[in-house]
């Protein structure tokens, strides 16, 4: 299995997946929204891969840091949880913000995700509970990377979308437009940031 990768930006081939050539070698990388951002065409890259083998494929998740490529994994250990949705909850939440849902029984995290229904995030976090010490291991919660999105961004981010939402955007242009912007301070500043992405 492919386990880590060093190469060369060749090409974007959709919004969540490069080329990576490695020697000569083209080596097709999922990576999430925002890393994909910052995977220039022609800039060098190391990336940390899960290879997912299913019968019909077989697919590479690229990760910046060793500890969100062992996050993901963590959670495609966990029932009803794909590599699409690992994938949304490690680029969208942190370990902290992950087990503090798992550990107050919330599901308003999971269910800001597209496509996680209240019912689907009670099952998730169910089984999620039993692999609160595998989560723990991943990195220490006070180590810098874990925290590249706090709570109080997280929650704007959810109100941002709320409002996009209430204005007539479905969840997955919403999406697409949020994961170009930087973050906002304010919801009205979010907003505005998303508009002009909509608009393009």
């Amino acid at each position: 299995m492919i386990a880590f990768l060093k190469g060369q930006v060749r090409a974007k081939v959709s919004p969540r997946s490069i080329i990576v050539d490695v020697a000569g070698v083209g080596y097709l990388v999922q990576l999430s929204p925002e890393r994909i951002l910052l995977a220039e065409i022609g800039s060098d890259l190391e990336l940390y891969c899960v290879t997912v083998v299913r019968e019909d494929s077989i697919s590479i998740f690229g990760f910046f840091e060793l500890w969100e490529r062992n996050f993901f994994d963590v959670l495609l250990g966990v029932r009803m949880v794909g590599p699409s949705l690992a994938m949304q909850i490690a680029s969208s939440l942190s370990v902290e913000e992950l087990l503090d849902a798992i550990e107050s029984k919330s599901t308003k995290v999971l269910t800001s995700l597209p496509g996680v229904g209240e019912k689907s995030a009670n099952r998730i976090l169910v089984d999620l509970d039993s692999k609160i010490s595998a989560f723990r291991s991943v990195v220490p919660l006070d180590h810098p990377s874990s925290l590249r999105t706090n709570k109080s961004q997280r929650n704007l981010m959810i109100e941002v979308e709320e409002a996009l939402s209430s204005l007539g955007f479905d969840s997955k242009e919403i999406r697409t437009a949020l994961a170009r912007i930087s973050e906002p301070t304010t919801v009205e500043d979010g907003v505005r940031l998303a508009l002009a992405e909509l608009k393009k």
